[in-house]
């Protein structure tokens, strides 16, 4: 049996009504719903909380003081049996992966990050890493049971 977790990331909105439509209807049907940062708004966070699956976020550098009090900057939990690592990413794009991933030492699973609204789905140093990319034009759908599936959903 597989856990779905849809992760989204550089929404930089107050309100689930301001993300498209396609992606509101997935995060209906997530088991997890991670946030990997720029929410914007502590409003967005809890809309999502209030959608009922398990949310996981971070802050972002374009967060609101009310969120960077409230989030952490980077989370590393468990989910279905694997470990995951959740950061937003700093910096240029170029080597972004590479960096977020020196934030795991303890080699988790899996690595959601965000920041460069790029999308990104692939191993780096053995550690399976997405970015979902700008959530206004993509997110990532992750089956996460005896192994894993990543993949990210274009909605343009």
């Amino acid at each position: 049996m597989h856990v779905t977790v849809i992760a989204l990331s550089d929404s930089h909105g107050a309100s689930i009504s301001d993300l498209p439509p396609a992606l509101r209807d997935a995060l209906c049907k997530a088991d997890v719903i991670v946030h990997a940062g720029d929410l914007s708004e502590l409003s967005l966070l809890q809309e999502l909380q209030d959608l009922g699956p398990r949310v996981i976020a971070v802050a972002g550098n374009m967060d609101s003081t009310a969120i960077r009090l409230h989030v952490a900057h980077r989370q590393l939990t468990t989910v279905n049996g694997r470990t995951l690592g959740v950061a937003h990413g700093s910096g240029t794009p170029d080597g972004l992966a590479e960096r977020v991933r020196a934030l795991f030492p303890e080699n988790p699973d899996l690595i959601i990050f965000g920041h460069s609204h790029v999308p990104f789905n692939r191993l780096v140093d053995g550690i399976w890493m997405v970015n979902p990319g700008q959530a206004a034009k993509s997110y990532a759908r992750v089956a996460v049971g005896e192994t894993l599936n990543a993949e990210i959903v274009s909605l343009q």
